[in-house]
């Protein structure tokens, strides 16, 4: 068997997302920087940017985050969706051909479910 960077979803949530919003966390954010999408749409950014990092396993580093810029992009998911600024990282492409739609909804409900 394989080990992977990140073996389990329930740890990974747990032990390598370095930042777990709250709708509350969220509610102030949007008030202070005046904010263009809802709650509920921050919050699925939210899932489904760390569902990629996750799926890709790519971890939560610049170089990481380049791969994820690429997914948001290529998927149409995650923050990318609102607009280049809220990932402002260049895209480093990769492999990623196991990755789904599907998959990427599939996890970030998961995630959403552990947090």
């Amino acid at each position: 068997m394989t080990k992977t960077l990140f073996d389990d979803l329930q740890c990974f949530v747990e032990y390598q997302i370095q930042h777990k919003p709250s709708r509350d966390f969220i509610v102030e954010e949007i008030k202070k920087y005046n904010l263009p999408f809802t709650i509920d749409q921050a919050m699925t950014a939210w899932y489904e940017h760390d569902a990629l990092h996750y799926l890709s396993q790519k971890p939560f580093t610049d170089k990481g985050e380049e791969c994820i810029v690429y997914l948001e992009k290529k998927f149409n998911r995650g923050w990318l969706p609102f607009g280049s600024m809220y990932n402002k990282f260049l895209p480093r492409e990769f492999d990623c051909s196991h990755i789904t739609q599907e998959l990427i909804t599939e996890t970030a409900e998961l995630i959403e479910y552990f947090f």
